[in-house]
């Protein structure tokens, strides 16, 4: 069986191949191998693809990108004769595989429809699976009934609002999501994973909390802005990670306001700040909301704050409270 999988959402593709994985068994551990496809020659392809399963009656061949690396064009925008020469000889080979062989093609972009491997697996009926793996378009409340949905599937209980507040913390990052409901749940136990825990354990919480005061800062709403301060501090939040965090958010601010101004849009702004998508568009909301040279001065505010607090000039928290009055006066 010959298994194509392509596009940029992570999470379903390293399910499904776990699902492929645990047919093997107890046996997993030597009938299962990962290549890496950048660098993969056709003779070690043929090594691991041609060799019989030990013991049991499959052998798991996982290969990453590979594809990627062929269909990549030279500086002259054409195709090496090499890489096309590899594809032509994959394609022809795939029917002639072992039927004793599980091979995954696994590649981290969407791969062109004229590809002749791709076409080549579609030809292949019941013995080839082409899917395509995209970030889901969820809106917070389809993404909220995700997070429910896929806790009671792993057997998490959550207390109510966690689904939403994770949502809304991390957004339709499906790994990332997969990896904080383990961890928590770890440290939950048996009990329920509460708002509490979360607050506690999950970074993004933080991070959320911060978007929201810069928020409340934007809008000039200075209690708002506090109580969030108060709360991030009753969390046990230092006070240098605070100033950190409120840092980095307007150095984001601050390059998400220069690129809108040269008319790139979300994805090119996320990409070129390796950032997701759903915090990069809350950045940009939060940055139509300043002027270039309020940033700026912004910007020299929070500099002359950092330096109070290591020269031992202010009290830390002194000095964030007096931050918090500045920067929500900033006209």
């Amino acid at each position: 069986m010959i298994y194509l999988f392509h596009g940029e959402e992570e999470f379903g593709k390293s399910e499904r191949i776990a699902a492929l994985r645990a047919r093997l068994g107890d046996l997993a551990e030597m009938n299962a191998v990962t290549l890496d496809g950048r660098t993969l020659s056709r003779d070690a392809f043929l090594h691991h693809v041609d060799v019989p399963p030990f013991l049991g009656d499959f052998r798991l061949v996982v290969v990453e990108g590979l594809l990627t690396r062929l269909e990549k064009k030279n500086p002259d925008g054409r195709q090496s004769e090499a890489a096309k020469a590899f594809l032509a000889w994959l394609a022809d080979y795939l029917p002639t595989m072992p039927e004793t062989t599980l091979l995954v093609l696994t590649e981290n972009k969407k791969i062109s429809a004229r590809n002749p491997v791709l076409k080549a697996v579609q030809r292949l009926g019941e013995r080839g699976e082409v899917r395509l793996f995209e970030t889901p378009k969820l809106k917070r409340g389809e993404l909220a009934s995700w997070v429910a949905d896929h806790a009671r599937k792993k057997g998490i209980p959550l207390a109510s609002g966690v689904a939403e507040s994770l949502a809304l913390f991390i957004g339709p990052n499906l790994r990332v999501i997969d990896s904080e409901l383990e961890k928590l749940a770890l440290y939950a136990g048996d009990r329920p994973i509460t708002q509490k825990d979360l607050r506690l354990l999950c970074p993004y919480a933080k991070e959320a909390s911060i978007f929201d005061m810069v928020d409340a800062l934007g809008g000039r709403r200075t209690s708002a802005a506090f109580r969030l301060l108060a709360q991030m501090r009753r969390q046990g939040a230092h006070p240098l990670y605070l100033l950190t965090m409120i840092v980095r958010q307007y150095r984001i601010l601050i390059q998400v306001k220069d690129y809108m101004s040269q008319g790139m849009r979300l994805q090119e702004i996320a990409s070129a700040l390796h950032l997701h998508p759903y915090p990069t568009e809350k950045a940009m909301r939060q940055a139509r909301g300043y002027a270039p040279d309020q940033l700026e001065h912004i910007y020299d505010r929070l500099l002359e704050t950092d330096v109070a607090i290591k020269t031992g000039r202010l009290d830390a928290n002194l000095a964030l409270d007096m931050l918090i009055v500045a920067l929500a006066r900033v006209s």
